[in-house]
């Protein structure tokens, strides 16, 4: 993945989108240089580590109503 697939935030720090995050907590990177990127990038970004905690309790929490909802 290419550091121009990230978007330029505030202060002019390069952080992973919210579509690459979603992505890749859901697995559906299947390109090894792109996860590896992606995985670089998180071992060093706290930003991106937050919002990527937020994001997968968000959709755990989604899961879990989606299965309540269906019985």
């Amino acid at each position: 993945m290419a550091a121009s697939a990230w978007s330029l935030q505030p202060g002019g720090g390069h952080h992973l989108t919210e579509n690459d995050l979603d992505r890749y907590y859901l697995r559906m990177v299947t390109d090894d240089a792109e996860l590896a990127a992606l995985e670089e990038h998180l071992l060093g970004c706290p930003a991106c580590i937050a919002r990527a905690v937020a994001g997968d309790d968000y959709v755990d929490a989604f899961r879990v109503a989606a299965t309540l909802f269906n019985d």
